[in-house]
């Protein structure tokens, strides 16, 4: 942390997740709570601008070291996404929720139920969805599809049935 100011990042689809957490889930904890209140006091990015590198966003794969010594790898996801055991780690936990907008190399310190502090930090991202390019396609690239009038209209179609074309023997008596 710099200056008293919480590392860290949201894009605006992870800003709307959290408004949304803190409007339509009531909080687990009030340290959980505190800690949802200092992310969505985060900067954010632009609607239209290019995600940086190392950036911890929903749906991103990221690697973590925590307080305890673990290093532990998941990707961040959204509360309906997660079960048990799986390789996933929903923004509604204390490790998620703290990870999510941090960049590579970003410490995040935070309370704990019982008095406990805690703290992580961003390992790597190893794969960023949002941050995928899809390709753009120049017009001449683009394969042709052209309209026909009347395309298909003067073709009859003639069903088939096990028998071959036409009606066949009506439903089995099976």
């Amino acid at each position: 942390m710099t200056m008293g100011r919480d590392p860290g990042l949201l894009t605006a689809r992870d800003g709307y997740v959290l408004e949304k957490l803190l409007h339509d889930r009531p909080p687990l904890t009030d340290e959980w709570f505190r800690l949802l209140k200092r992310k969505l006091s985060l900067g954010r990015l632009p609607l239209d601008a290019p995600l940086p590198a190392g950036l911890a966003t929903v749906d991103a794969r990221i690697t973590f070291r925590c307080a305890s010594g673990l290093t532990d790898s998941r990707t961040l996801c959204l509360p309906r996404v997660y079960a048990p055991g799986s390789a996933f780690l929903p923004v509604t936990t204390f490790y998620g929720l703290a990870l999510l907008g941090l960049r590579e190399g970003e410490t995040i310190h935070f309370d704990r139920p019982e008095e406990r502090r805690d703290w992580l930090v961003l390992e790597k991202v190893h794969y960023q969805p949002a941050a995928a390019e899809i390709p753009d396609l120049a017009p001449d690239a683009r394969p042709a599809f052209r309209l026909i009038a009347g395309g298909l209209a003067g073709r009859g179609f003639v069903a088939a049935n096990e028998n071959g074309p036409g009606p066949g023997p009506g439903p089995s008596a099976a």
